[in-house]
């Protein structure tokens, strides 16, 4: 068993050819060299990496696959996968006569952003939603690893080329994260084999920590951290609005923070923030009333979401198993930093001990 909590000896990485048809690893790369690895919550693909090239990367249409090689003393070692990566882009940089080179990989979600719709396509209602985006990454070559849902549209929706959600829906992958976030899942990610993984979504507060950063003398983190708590655009305004449906009807709601005690509200700030929230589908209910209640609460509740600041840590850590999405609890008493947070980004450096600057945050309450 890995020992993550006691100090890496050795650090060693290897890069592995990976044939797109098969998905074996068909030989080692001996032309990269060291590198980072990028991972962002936020972002649609969520992961890429930029490494060295010593000579050509020529692996045609193939993948390329990061490892880690940790050992710990006694001679304990455990190879740890860090990506499957797209190879898309070398460049070279030349200065008084000497070159170096490097090559930018994207994580495999790449595949859905340029595979885009060349005609509108339609998902009727009652189609389950998982099981429908999960189809559109298989078509493409991906394999999928999915939570269950038995969630089914309750109106058709249109996506790709003449649909009306704009550019973004033209790609597979918008598509795939509209039919996902319908589910309550959240947006499509890939593990380090580069398989797809659809995840229900799930409050941080509601999860393990997969790793305690603990200060101490066995502490997994460099003594030093940038502490932020941004309120700059928190909502004091929502606007929620659902339809029009196929019957061309429509609800809308708002909710307000006028309260002069509230740091947030329009009145403490001088001016309003608001944020528009739009469902195609009409809220539960058989009546108008019954439908205006719901869409009221939905407001209120958004309010409350919106209105939490985001309190955000960033730090420097060696490799432990965690990763963006991950709830982690960081104890640092000399900083005055404790709390239950969630990893947004990591960059992993491939050298000694992979060294990770990793950004965490949670959506802070107790400003209110």
């Amino acid at each position: 068993m890995a020992r993550w909590g006691e100090r890496i000896a050795l650090t060693s990485y290897r890069y592995m050819r990976v044939s797109r048809k098969s998905g074996l690893e068909t030989g080692v790369i001996s032309s990269l060299r060291g590198g980072c690895i990028r991972r962002n919550l936020d972002t649609s693909i969520k992961e890429s990496a930029e490494c060295p090239i010593v000579g050509k990367l020529d692996i045609g249409s193939d993948l390329v696959r990061i490892y880690m090689t940790c050992e710990w003393g006694g001679g304990e070692t455990e190879d740890v996968v860090l990506g499957t990566f797209i190879p898309v882009v070398p460049s070279r940089s030349i200065k008084s006569g000497y070159s170096t080179a490097t090559v930018r990989m994207y994580g495999r979600l790449q595949e859905l952003v340029d595979d885009a719709f060349a005609a509108p396509v339609t998902v009727e209602r009652g189609e389950n939603a998982v099981a429908r985006a999960k189809k559109v990454c298989e078509d493409c070559g991906l394999t999928v690893v999915s939570e269950p849902s038995a969630y089914t549209l309750s109106s058709t929706r249109c996506y790709g080329i003449g649909s009306d959600g704009g550019a973004e829906s033209d790609t597979k992958l918008s598509m795939v994260n509209d039919l996902l976030s319908l589910a309550g899942f959240r947006s499509a990610a890939t593990d380090p084999m580069g398989r797809v993984i659809f995840e229900k979504y799930r409050e941080p507060s509601e999860m393990a920590p997969a790793w305690e950063f603990v200060e101490g003398p066995t502490a997994k983190f460099e003594a030093s951290m940038t502490e932020e708590r941004d309120y700059t655009d928190v909502a004091n305004h929502v606007v929620v609005y659902y339809g029009p449906d196929q019957d061309g009807k429509a609800i809308a709601a708002e909710a307000w923070d006028r309260d002069p005690g509230s740091p947030l509200s329009t009145v403490s700030r001088g001016r309003t923030i608001t944020r528009v929230k739009s469902y195609s589908e009409l809220p539960d209910g058989s009546s108008d009333q019954e439908r205006q209640k719901v869409a009221d609460a939905k407001a209120r509740s958004l309010l409350d979401t919106e209105q939490s600041v985001v309190w955000r840590v960033s730090m420097r850590h060696p490799y432990v198993p965690v990763k963006p999405a991950d709830a982690v609890l960081a104890d640092y008493a000399s900083g005055n930093v404790r709390g239950k947070f969630q990893v947004r980004t990591q960059t992993l450096t491939l050298s000694g001990g992979c060294p990770v600057d990793a950004e965490l945050r949670v959506h802070d309450r107790r400003n209110r």
